[in-house]
């Protein structure tokens, strides 16, 4: 039997997790909080948490401590599997060595999943009455079994634990689609601005590119370099104008099956020129063997034109760009298509990434801030997601830009087959 002490450590443990709970704001941070207190507390070997996913309908695994973390991949399940079918009836701890009945009730390929990752204990996560994950615990340590108070004290936790995960895991997805509302809504308000006074000022700026051309040819040569400089941004101004001009318009989207592998190559091939004057490589990796997509090949060429120009201009010395392109299993969503882009640049500081995708925003002298403002309306509107990850540290620096985008986009447009 345990010793009075170790009820009040444990008593303590779940007063100190209560309390933290109310620091905590991020899910990861929580996850990995309640990971570490269960793996010290018990000081077992390993912990596996295994939470449900919605958007896939399974339960997969999401973070490991302890031994074999790798196998953290290998921990999926549907509602129909009978490990699952098992604790949503039972509601309890599943004592895998005392309970050689139910061991034999699971499936082949579960008990050797059990075996092969040391388990011991699976403890369920019970919110309202749905099970929303598990938690699989290896042996302990120092040898000694699981009792009545090790369990006792797992179910409180799990209990505790599942309700905070849940309320982590929603307040982020809130906060996700806040942040995506309020970054369309900016994108709207700049497309209004820019449709209210793009005639405007494009009417009066053909007449002075007009004018100063015509003034150019009685001037003499050294004045006439001048003169070419000056039309030079006016055309930059009507770039800008076509660039806020795109934000305006709705566009409707024409989707025909797509092979992104074919569009990086078009759109690389567009910036041949560029790429061999800045001495800059290309190194490319398909590990599908069919990455098409629906959607519109001339706006997505678009985005990855952006992309590639944004990468060529950070490397004015040569480097490399490298580009991967995967399915969504490794984050357990099997309908996209992700296309990795990796320039060697100077990299981005951390506390500019925020701001890449809003309008006008850039750390170039001459950029514009529009042509990542463009390209996330145009995956926005694919269904997909676009994020950036940048490194600046003389070790290790360079720009990583995800294009994650569904392979049949839920978008009402005008479809060629």
């Amino acid at each position: 039997m345990k010793s009075h002490d170790t009820y009040n450590r444990y008593e303590r443990v779940l007063e100190e997790f209560l309390k933290s709970i109310n620091l905590i704001i991020g899910f990861d941070q929580l996850l990995e909080s309640f990971i570490t207190k269960t793996k010290e507390m018990l000081n077992v070997k390993s912990v596996y948490i295994i939470l449900y996913e919605p958007i896939t309908n399974r339960y997969s695994g999401r973070l490991a401590k302890g031994e074999q973390t790798a196998q953290i991949t290998e921990f999926n399940f549907l509602h129909t599997d009978n490990l699952i079918r098992w604790l949503t009836v039972n509601r309890c701890a599943l004592d895998v060595e005392r309970n050689l009945e139910v061991l034999k009730f699971l499936d082949k390929q579960e008990q050797e999943l059990i075996k092969k990752s040391g388990t011991v204990m699976v403890v369920p996560l019970i919110v309202v009455n749905r099970l929303t994950g598990m938690m699989f615990l290896g042996n302990k340590i120092n040898g000694t079994k699981y009792d009545q108070t090790d369990i006792e004290f797992l179910s409180t936790l799990a209990n505790y634990g599942a309700l905070a995960v849940e309320y982590a895991l929603i307040y982020e997805l809130q906060e996700d689609k806040l942040k995506k509302l309020f970054h369309a809504d900016k994108l709207t308000t700049v497309g209004e601005l820019a449709a209210g006074a793009a005639h405007e000022i494009r009417n009066p700026l053909t007449s002075i590119r007009s004018t100063i051309q015509y003034l150019q040819r009685d001037l003499a040569e050294e004045k006439k370099i001048l003169v070419t400089s000056i039309i030079e941004e006016v055309d930059r101004i009507d770039q800008i104008i076509k660039g806020l001009l795109s934000f305006s318009k709705s566009h409707e989207l024409q989707m025909t099956k797509v092979n992104l592998e074919d569009i990086l190559n078009q759109s690389l091939s567009l910036l041949d020129a560029e790429l061999r004057k800045y001495r800059i490589t290309v190194r490319k990796e398909c590990k599908l063997s069919s990455p098409i997509i629906t959607g519109d090949a001339s706006q997505l060429k678009q985005v990855f034109l952006n992309i590639f120009i944004n990468s060529i201009q950070a490397m004015p010395h040569g480097g490399e760009i490298s580009i991967l392109i995967t399915d969504g299993s490794k984050l357990k969503k099997q309908n996209i298509i992700i296309v990795s882009i990796r320039d060697t640049g100077r990299g981005i500081a951390a506390n500019d990434l925020p701001k890449v995708f809003q309008p006008f925003f850039t750390t170039k002298e001459s950029g514009t801030g529009l042509g990542l403002s463009i390209s996330y309306g145009i995956v926005s509107k694919h269904g997909g997601t676009i994020e950036m990850e940048s490194l600046t540290s003389a070790d290790d620096h360079g720009t990583t830009l995800h294009v994650k985008l569904p392979i049949n986009a839920a978008y009402p447009a005008t479809r060629h087959e």
